[in-house]
Order: structure tokens, then sequence, then C-alpha cells
């Protein structure tokens, strides 16, 4: 009984094991009119229904393309089976058209002025901590020039759940980088919103959707020249291959390959394929052919930043278009930036376009949030903006940088100078300078300025204060002097020594305080040169100090600055007093003059490059807040670098120092 038992259970292993498919990737491939073949010689004991079980294959398709062979198999027969990914088990990956890398090259990002470590890691998409891992220098110190190195991880490029991020080098093409990570020319201009065909440049980064191709397939009828059988022939004593082609109507070649290792003589079982033209549904990989030549990469590029008019707007072509959305109609901010930007349009009206403004009220005080939104929405939709201006201070709203994106509208975020949309956002534009950016630049100004003084630290200490820890940042500890307010007046000074007196203070009593005490400093070292820089926040003060502020040669930094008493500034405040009946009101920034710069930077900017952003725009006129914008990497939206230095001179004069990356 137990010998029985035994057996019945060895029986079951083995049929169990034989009725398992194995794999193919042993068996040759032959190519046979333009596709791929499985090729099975016939052992002893086969039979169709056995072949087909072992591999895994479909036995109708099987016994279709092999008619010939009938229901008892000849040892040395010849057996074919299409190569249908649809059908490998085995070998999902082996004849794609793109086996990915096991592991990418990584990222080599070479620091830039107002970079952080939080900054890289956000245009990445990577944690901090992994920056950290990789860059341990990074937790120090970061320096302009430094190269920061991330990893990519192969799974996530694969699966698509990440980019690939790509250095593009001499030599390389859209063209040649889609062909190579199976995508298109249009889905790399889509991922990288600030690349074209005029500033593809070598040690640039691109990021790329590795393999997108294969999730965008389309159904398409298309013509499949296909195997429909493969007959057999009885070689003849004197055949050639030549006379066996001419005798089945096989095109040599197809002939050759459908009997590779066969030897012609007479009686030879000689494998026929009988070729058939069938128009199928097929799901294909999408290729767009304007990719292959210069001028269809630029339509793709003007379809992608959306910068062909609809037929429905064509007469608009000749126009620029620009939206001001308010936070609130109520407030003297919002009337008086509106009231800024119809000057600077008045003042425009002669120009060789169109200009259509249209004002919107984001009233959500007093009404459904939602549907103020889609109100919102619905009028852009109507209006077909070009840009759309805002003046939101805070809270900038998500739904109008996701609106602009998806719509290809440039939306420009005037004041909320915390608001990080534009790091991943192509179409925002981040009008005032980013902290980061503007602490850096400061402080790489002051360093290569006055450098050569020694630094004086006075106050209590600020954790926050960004620009003292980047002036700070780029001295020898043994030039910097920490002095408390209260005491500053006993500080002794070398003679003939250089002094730049750094103040903490933000209130105004405590600067009032401090710059007595330089006062007296002055009067007492007389053959000591001495300098203030302030504080950001020092302009809200500068003009009732002004006398002061020129005694101490007061520097301090600014991303805006109205000069009321200057030229274009005597000018402004004449015209906007004619137009309104009354002066600006005074705000920091002044708000009339804010929508006066940016309606006359954008609107003449649009009108000289048709609306692509990734063209330059000429210089404009500002007179409060210089706009010089760059994108953030190549897939990111553009910030303005620029930023002022004032000094109240001595000699009477207030400078307004540009400074720009």
């Amino acid at each position: 009984m137990k010998k029985f038992i035994l057996s019945v259970a060895a029986a079951i292993c083995v049929f169990s094991f034989a009725s398992a498919s194995v794999s193919t990737k042993d068996l040759p491939k032959v190519y046979i009119a333009g596709s791929q073949y499985y090729l099975y010689e016939v052992k002893k004991g086969d039979s169709l229904y056995g072949i087909a079980n072992r591999y895994g294959w479909n036995i109708d398709k099987l016994e279709q393309l092999n008619p010939s062979i009938g229901s008892k198999l000849d040892k040395g027969a010849k057996v074919y089976y299409p190569v249908d990914i649809e059908d490998r088990k085995d070998e999902d990956l082996e004849d794609s058209d793109f086996t990915p890398p096991e592991a990418y090259p990584v990222i080599r990002h070479v620091v830039k002025k107002g970079d952080s470590v939080y900054s890289i890691a956000k245009m990445y998409g990577v944690k901090v901590d992994k920056v950290y891992l990789y860059n341990p220098s990074a937790k120090t110190q970061l320096r302009r020039g430094d190269v920061i190195t991330i990893p990519q991880e192969s799974e996530l490029i694969n699966d698509g759940s990440s980019f690939l991020y790509y250095t593009i080098k001499d030599g390389d093409t859209l063209a040649d980088i889609a062909t190579a990570y199976n995508t298109s020319v249009e889905q790399l201009l889509r991922d990288n919103k600030g690349v074209s065909e005029n500033n593809f440049a070598s040690g640039d980064i691109l990021r790329i959707s590795v393999n997108s191709n294969k999730d965008n397939l389309e159904v398409k009828e298309v013509e499949e020249t296909r195997i429909a059988r493969i007959d057999t022939y009885k070689a003849a004593k004197n055949d050639t291959w030549e006379t066996v082609a001419e005798k089945t109507g096989v095109d040599i070649e197809d002939l050759l390959e459908a009997n590779s290792g066969t030897h012609l003589k007479k009686n030879a079982q000689i494998a026929v394929p009988v070729i058939e033209t069938v128009t199928v549904e097929k799901e294909v990989e999408p290729f767009d052919e304007r990719e292959s030549s210069l001028e269809g990469r630029r339509d793709i590029y003007k379809e992608v930043h959306m910068l062909v008019p609809e037929d429905s707007v064509a007469e608009l072509t000749n126009s620029v278009s620009m939206a001001i959305l308010i936070e609130d109609p109520m407030s003297k901010r919002d009337n008086e930036f509106t009231r800024g930007a119809l000057l600077a349009i008045d003042g425009l009206k002669n120009s060789p376009y169109k200009i259509r403004l249209k004002v919107l009220c984001d009233n959500r005080a007093s009404n459904d949030s939602v549907k103020v939104t889609e109100s919102l929405k619905a009028d852009l939709d109507d209006f077909k903006a070009d840009i759309v201006v805002t003046t939101y201070e805070k809270n900038f709203p998500a739904w109008l940088a996701q609106y602009g994106e998806d719509n290809g509208v440039e939306i420009v975020n005037s004041f909320d100078v915390k608001n990080e949309m534009y790091m991943e956002n192509p179409s925002m534009i981040h009008l005032l300078t980013p902290s980061a950016y503007f602490s850096d630049e400061v402080g790489e100004w002051v360093a290569s300025t006055l450098g050569s003084y020694k630094l004086v630290l006075v106050g209590k200490e600020d954790a926050e204060d960004a620009f003292a820890e980047s002036i700070k940042g780029r001295r020898d500890k043994s030039s910097v002097i920490s002095r408390k307010l209260d005491d500053l007046a006993e500080l002794k000074l070398d003679e003939g020594g250089r002094y730049l007196f750094y103040g903490y203070p933000t209130s105004r009593d405590e600067i009032q305080t401090m710059l007595t005490a330089i006062e007296y400093l002055k009067e007492n070292n007389p053959f000591v040169e001495m300098k203030v820089l302030g504080r950001p926040s020092w302009i809200t003060v500068a003009e009732g100090l002004r006398e002061r502020f020129q005694k101490a040669d007061v520097y301090f930094p600014s991303r805006f600055f109205f000069d009321h008493t200057a030229g274009p500034g005597k000018e402004f405040i004449a015209t906007y007093s004619s137009a309104y009946g009354h002066s600006p009101i005074r705000s920091f920034p002044t708000y009339a003059v804010a929508g006066y710069d940016i309606a006359n930077y954008f609107i003449p900017g649009i009108a000289s490059n048709d609306g692509d952003f990734n063209a330059s725009i000429p210089d404009g006129r500002e007179i409060q807040t210089p706009i010089n914008l760059e994108r953030v990497g190549n897939w990111g939206g553009f910030f303005n670098p620029s930023a002022y230095i004032i000094r109240y001179s001595p000699y009477g004069d207030i400078e307004k120092i540009l400074i720009r990356r």
C-alpha cells in the first residue's frame, strides 16, 4: 500500500511538472516579412498540443500558422510561433523597444546664488534629509559653485512615479533625447517649460518622463504584413532556393529566414511562408511626424505654450490682454494699484498694438468661495488673458496658479513674498525677490563693496535675521565685533580704521538711539571712516529720519524704493495727481507705482515676445521695483532676483544701487 501511495504521488509530481510552461528564451528566433517568430524543431513524440502547453502558446494560433504539419509530427519538422508580447510569460522586457538601465547617473547640481538645501531638495522632489545624507558638508556651509550630489532611484523612475534628471551634453538634441528615453519631444517640452530649440544648452538639466510613450498608447487602424500560414514544399532534385522562391511565389529572403539551417536537397521539406496584408486595430506608441523637422518642433513648442491662437480669437493676435485680479475692492491698496496700472496703459495708448484690460475681484468675504472661484475662472476663460496680475499679500490662491499652468497663462504674484509656488509651477512669476536670493545677493554685495570694513553688530541679535547671517558668513570672525545698543558710544575705535555698523533694531526709537551713538563716535573719532548698514525694514522710517541717515551715511537693502524727490518720481506724482485729483498714497511699497511699473513692464514685453516668456523681455521703465526675470530650472516658474541698496549719502543724495545676479 505504501509503495502504491508513493507511486501515485510521484506520478502527480511528474504530471504537474510536465504541464507547467517553460521559458522560450532558449528557442531560436527568425524574422520573416518583418515580424519575429520562435522556431521549434519537432522531436520524437511531440504533438502540437504538447508544444503549445510546454511554452504557454495559444493552440489555435499555433495550428492556424502551421496547417501543413498535421496531427502527426515528423521528427525534425519546423514549427513557428509569433513572438508576441501578449503571449509571453517569462520575457516581458526582453524585446521591448526600451530597456531602462539598472541605475541612472546621479544628479549633480551646481549651487547658484540664492540656493539653499531646502530649495534644491524642492527642485528635485527629494527630502532635505536625503540631500544631507549624500552631502554632509551642506549642513554647515553651502557655497556658490559647490556640487550637490543626489542619487536617482531607478525603480521610481521606471514605474513613472519620478522623473529622470538628465544633464544635456554637447551634441544632444531634443529629438535624440526623446528617442533614447522612449518619450516624445512634446512630453519633454511639457516637462520643461523653460526649454526651446533656441536655448537648449549643454550643462543644463532636463527632467524626463522615462518610457512615457508606453503610457500613451493609441488605438489605430494600421496595415500589417504578416504570415497567414506556413505551408510545406517537397524539394525537387535540381531545386535551388531561387527556383523554390519562384515556384512558391515567396520572397527569397523570407524563404531563407523561414528555413534557417535547412539543407536544400531532394525531398527536403521546405517551409513556405504565405504572406498577407491586413488592416488591424492596434495599440501603437504615438509619434508626431513634426518631431523630425526643426519647423515641426517649433510648432509643437507653440502648442505646448499655447502660443497659437484659436480661430475664434484670431483678431486678438495683435493685442495684449491683461487681467488684474484684486483681493479686496474696498482696500486702498487695490484701488491704488489699479489706478497706477491704468495710468501706465494710458501712456501706452499710441503703441502699435491693442491693449485689453479686465479688472476682476476675488470677493470671498461675502460669497461662497467655490462659486466665486468658478465665476472667476469663467471670466478669465471669456477674456482670454495673456497675463493675470494679482494683489494678494498672503494666502495666494492655489486655484489661480493651477489655472495658469493648465491654460498657458502667466500669473504675476506681485506682493506675497513668502509664496513658493514659483518653484514648481512654470506659469508663476514671483515679482518681489525671494528671501533666500535677496539675503544672498545683498550679502555678496556688502562683502565685495564694504568687505574691508570691520563689522560691528549693534543691538540684540535676531536669529531670524537672514540678512545679518549672510553678511557674517562672508567674514572672518576676527573682523566682527558685537556691541549692545546701550554701550555702543563707548566703543574704542582704531585711528584711521574703517567700520561698518550693522543695526539689529527695527523700531524708530532704537534706530535713533543707535544713530545718536554713531554721531557721538564720529565727533570723537574724526580720522575714522564709518558707515551704517540697516535692515530692509528701515525703509519705513527713512523719510522721517532723512537728515540723520545722511549724516550717518546709512545704507539699507530693499526690494523696492520710490524716490518721490527724484525726476521720475516727481513726474509720476504730477501725472497721477492730474488724473485722479490727489497724490498717490504713501506706502511701502507705493501701490500706485507698483501697478504702474508692472503694466509698463509686462504689456510692452508681451507685445515684443508674442507671449513667449522664454524669449527676453526688454528692460522696462520701472521707477520703484526693478524687474529682471529668471526661471527656477527648466521646469519651474520665474522669480525676480533684482534688488536695491539704498544709500543716504552725506552729500545730500539718495543713491539707488541696483544689484542683479
